[in-house]
C-alpha cells in the first residue's frame, strides 16, 4: 500500500511542478514576443499605453489562455488531436466488434462498481498492435489490433483488457495533463518561431536572441523530462485501474501477448514499447499479484 501511495504522490508532485515549469516558459516566451513586436508597433502607433504590471498580467493571461480554454472545452482539443493522430470514426463492421468490447466493460463496471466515463471511439489505420487514449474521452484502436483479435478465442476479453488500461489513463487524468502541456507549448513555439523569422536573422543580435530563446525554453524542457520520469508510474497506475475494473480478465492475457512480442519482434517494437511502458513481464507480474 505504501508503494502505491508513494507512486501516486510522486505522479501528482511531478504534474504540479511540470505544469508550473511549462507555464514559466510560456510566460517568458510571450514576453519575448511582446518585446519583438513592441518596437515596430511603437514606431507606427506611438508609445504603447500600458504600465509594466499590465503588460505582465496580459502576458501571463496569454501564456495560459490556450491551456485554460481546452481545460474548460476539451472537445476542441479532442478534435484537434483527431487530426494530429489521423484517427477516424469506426465503420459499422468495426463498431460491431467495439460494441462487444464496450458491453463487456459495462458489465464489468456494474459487477465491480468501478465507474467508466463516456467514451468516443476512434480508429487509426495502422498495422501496429496498439491502442491509446487522448484528450478527455478518446480511445483509439489501431486497425492492426482489431484485426489480430477479432476472430480469436478470448479476443473480446483481450481487447477489453487493453481498453481498460486506456480508460485508466483517462480516469487518472494522464491524458488531460498531456493535453495541457501541449497547449502550454503553443505560445512557446509561437515565440520561438517569431524570433527565428525576425531577430535571429540579424548578425550578432540573432546570436543573442537565439541564446535567449534557448534559456527561456529550459523550464519547458525540464517539465518534459519530469513528465517522462513518471511515465512508467502512470502505466502501472493505469494497469491497477484495469485490474480493479475487469479483475484480470483479458489484462493478463494481453500482457502475455506483449511479452511474447517483446521477445520475438524486432528491436523497433521493443524500443517503442519500453520508452514509456515498463516491461510487459513486470506489468503482468504486478497484475497477477494485484500489488501495483
Amino acid at each position: 500500500m505504501m508503494k502505491i501511495v508513494a507512486r501516486i504522490a510522486a505522479i501528482e508532485l511531478v504534474r504540479a511542478v511540470s505544469l508550473v515549469a511549462a507555464s514559466v516558459s510560456a510566460f517568458c516566451m510571450v514576453m519575448l514576443t511582446y518585446y519583438i513586436l513592441a518596437l515596430p508597433l511603437s514606431l507606427y502607433f506611438g508609445r504603447i499605453p500600458l504600465e509594466d504590471w499590465q503588460v505582465l498580467s496580459i502576458a501571463f493571461g496569454l501564456a495560459v489562455l490556450p491551456a485554460v480554454f481546452v481545460a474548460k472545452v476539451p472537445s476542441v482539443a479532442a478534435g484537434n488531436f483527431d487530426l494530429d493522430f489521423a484517427t477516424r470514426r469506426p465503420s459499422e463492421r468495426e463498431m460491431t466488434l467495439i460494441g462487444e468490447v464496450e458491453a463487456f466493460l459495462q458489465e464489468r463496471s456494474v459487477a465491480t462498481g468501478v465507474r467508466i466515463p463516456r467514451l468516443v471511439w476512434r480508429i487509426q489505420d495502422s498495422g501496429e498492435l496498439n491502442a491509446f487514449a487522448y484528450a478527455h474521452n478518446r480511445v483509439v484502436f489501431t486497425k492492426g489490433l482489431l484485426l489480430k483479435y477479432e476472430d480469436t478465442p478470448s479476443g473480446i476479453e483481450r481487447l477489453s483488457g487493453v481498453i481498460a488500461h486506456e480508460i485508466g489513463h483517462l480516469r487518472n487524468w494522464d491524458t488531460r495533463i498531456q493535453m495541457l502541456h501541449h497547449y502550454l507549448n503553443l505560445p512557446i513555439n509561437f515565440g520561438a518561431g517569431l524570433a527565428n523569422r525576425t531577430l535571429n536573422r540579424i548578425p550578432f543580435v540573432g546570436l543573442l536572441f537565439t541564446a535567449t530563446t534557448l534559456v527561456l525554453c529550459i523550464p519547458a524542457k525540464v517539465a518534459e523530462l519530469l513528465t517522462n520520469s513518471t511515465s512508467r508510474f502512470t502505466e502501472y497506475e493505469a494497469d491497477r485501474f484495469a485490474a480493479r475494473l475487469i479483475e484480470g480478465n483479458g489484462l493478463s492475457e494481453i500482457l502475455d501477448d506483449f511479452t511474447k512480442m517483446e521477445e520475438q519482434q524486432s528491436d523497433t517494437f521493443s524500443a517503442w514499447i519500453q520508452r514509456s511502458h515498463p516491461p510487459a513481464e513486470l506489468r503482468h507480474e504486478a497484475v497477477s499479484k494485484h500489488v501495483l
